[in-house]
């Protein structure tokens, strides 16, 4: 049976998130970047009369740190790592180091080969002007296959540079056997790797060029000046965006593979371990009060024990005259949950969490399941209730407990893959959050309960990333 390469789907999910419009605002000031280090080096190669190869080396060394933030970002998780942010100046300049000298390693033979190369190239080129079969021959067929070996390792070599330069940790382990070793063993995932990068930006220029034309069309009728700098953003905009997104595959390339057996794997649970204080909520608007109402609920609110009794009676009257107020339902809940009614508690946050959910008012429906999270377990809500719950909980970081709401809609009829898809984005924030444990616990969880192949891939591949960031941190 052929071997499994699960890098394919991570990759395949790396260019579902970078083909869209919106990553255009995120290439954006990578190209203003590149064109201002661009020209400083242009300047510097022409007052110091370079050779062209060297102005195209320090060409290339100009998109390193570029290059080097979006791959070091995957490599530690971060698949969709703004431009603007987290830089970590000291492993950046790490990896361009590394990847300047390997650049140099593969450039200069290159370089000295085609230089030997292109008198003949000539020369064929002018005898085949005047007799067409001049390539075929011996001589001929060997000049080709030289200009196709050139231009494979000028098309292949920058990508095992980045590969390699972001997964050595200094010069001497990017020329080390073992790391060309390790590549070599991952050799079934390089056509994923090429296919994701030549497909992501066919894809990502498809969606984007065409409206930055139209806008380049428009900035030319306003002012060719404007015009030229609009054009000029706009062509550049494939060519950036595919080296952001062939950075993030090399990083996720690197990330992807399997982590040491001997490493424990978390404890798979979506149940919360450490109780967190309860957030301070914003008042909803989506639901209208009155101000007379609006000033009762949060008098019942602060009810003493003493007067519970009257407090109750008080809200029940209110209630039947205002049966779908979430807000006081869940007042009332609360109340009847303090008096030991916790039956009648538990129906009427229900009922409290329902309204509060259908009416957008997500404050009230957070404060009223913080208040009942012991009692989680008897509330009836319906699966998609469930799952809007478990995308409320995540703005206040409450990562466990939106995990839990995911988890236990499928017991009500919620569909498995879309349930998949919700702890995976619990998952995905709270790494970003840096909380890594939580994320690794929730990854181990979807990866022991059955998961679809990609959502399969992608867990383990970012639970390999999770657990790479921990063993360097405890290594640091």
């Amino acid at each position: 049976m052929e071997a499994s390469y699960p890098f394919g789907g991570v990759a395949g999910e790396i260019v579902r998130r970078f083909a869209k419009f919106s990553t255009a605002l995120l290439v954006l000031p990578a190209i203003v970047l590149v064109f201002l280090l661009t020209l400083i080096a242009g300047l510097v190669s022409w007052a110091l009369h370079l050779p062209w190869w060297v102005t195209l080396f320090i060409s290339q060394l100009v998109m390193s740190p570029i290059v080097g933030k979006s791959a070091l970002a995957a490599r530690d998780g971060d698949l969709e790592a703004g431009f603007l942010s987290n830089w970590d100046f000291h492993a950046l300049a790490g990896f361009v180091g590394r990847y300047a000298v390997l650049s140099l390693a593969w450039g200069i033979p290159v370089v000295l080969a085609a230089r030997l190369l292109f008198p003949s190239v000539i020369l064929s080129m002018m005898s085949s002007a005047m007799n067409p079969m001049a390539f075929v021959s011996a001589r001929g067929a060997m000049i080709v296959l030289a200009i196709l070996v050139l231009v494979a390792i000028v098309i292949i070599a920058p990508s095992l540079t980045l590969i390699i330069a972001t997964r050595a940790s200094s010069v001497s382990e990017s020329f080390a056997a073992e790391t060309w070793r390790w590549l070599l063993d991952r050799r079934g995932d390089l056509p994923a790797f090429f296919a994701c990068t030549i497909g992501g930006v066919a894809l990502f220029a498809i969606l984007t060029i065409p409206p930055l034309l139209l806008l380049v069309a428009l900035a030319l009728s306003i002012r060719l000046q404007l015009g030229a700098v609009v054009a000029s953003l706009t062509y550049a905009m494939p060519a950036i965006g595919g080296t952001i997104l062939m950075s993030r595959l090399a990083g996720a390339f690197v990330s992807g593979e399997p982590a040491p057996e001997s490493e424990e794997a978390p404890t798979a649970s979506p149940e919360p371990e450490v109780p967190h204080p309860v957030p301070a909520i914003k008042a909803s608007s989506a639901q209208p009060t009155s101000p007379n109402l609006a000033q009762i609920i949060k008098q019942l609110a602060v009810t003493e024990d003493s007067a519970l009794p009257s407090a109750i009676a008080q809200a029940e009257a209110l209630r039947a005259k205002n049966p779908s107020h979430a807000g006081l339902l869940a007042e009332l809940s609360k109340l009847y949950l303090r008096a030991g009614r916790a039956p009648e508690a538990v129906d009427t946050a229900s009922e409290a969490l329902s309204r509060a959910l259908s009416s957008g008012a997500s404050g009230v429906a957070l404060t009223c399941y913080l208040a009942f999270q012991a009692h989680r377990k008897s509330l009836k809500l319906k699966a998609v209730e469930f799952e809007e719950l478990g995308r409320i909980l995540l703005e206040p970081r409450r990562f466990a407990d939106a995990a839990w709401c995911f988890a236990v809609s499928v017991k009500f009829g919620g569909e498995p893959i879309r349930i998949q898809k919700g702890i995976i984005a619990v998952a995905d924030a709270a790494n970003k959050a840096g909380q890594l444990q939580e994320a690794a616990r929730l990854y181990q969880y979807v990866l022991q309960n059955s998961p679809a192949p990609a959502h399969g891939e992608y867990c383990q591949h970012m639970l390999s990333a999770i657990q790479a960031r921990l063993k360097r941190a405890s290594n640091a």
